[in-house]
């Protein structure tokens, strides 16, 4: 049987393409989502350089708000939850403005 015309082999080959294409390095910008399968430890050091930047340049709120648009896209939740913990700790650190 041709697998072009199986129902399931075609689903199946879809799906591996589609990981294939989300797990390559190949052809992807550094801005594109993230596929985190499990909570590997993963440095934090690149976001919490980035929300220190947005803190300096337009305060706390806004660095809140680009923690947020991360959750959904790049962050897993423990990574969330990490990252908030330690932006509420920069408030001592950085005099909210």
């Amino acid at each position: 049987m041709n697998d072009d015309q199986d129902l399931l082999m075609r689903q199946i080959k879809s799906f591996a393409q589609g990981l294939g294409a989300a797990m390559s390095k190949k052809d992807r910008r550094p801005d594109d989502p993230v596929v985190v399968f499990h909570d590997a430890e993963v440095s934090l050091a690149s976001y919490q350089a980035k929300l220190i930047t947005e803190v300096k340049e337009n305060g706390f709120s806004a660095a809140k708000a680009l923690l947020t648009t991360w959750r959904d896209t790049r962050l897993s939740r423990r990574q969330y939850e990490d990252l908030t913990a330690w932006l509420q700790g920069q408030r001592f650190v950085y005099k909210e403005s």
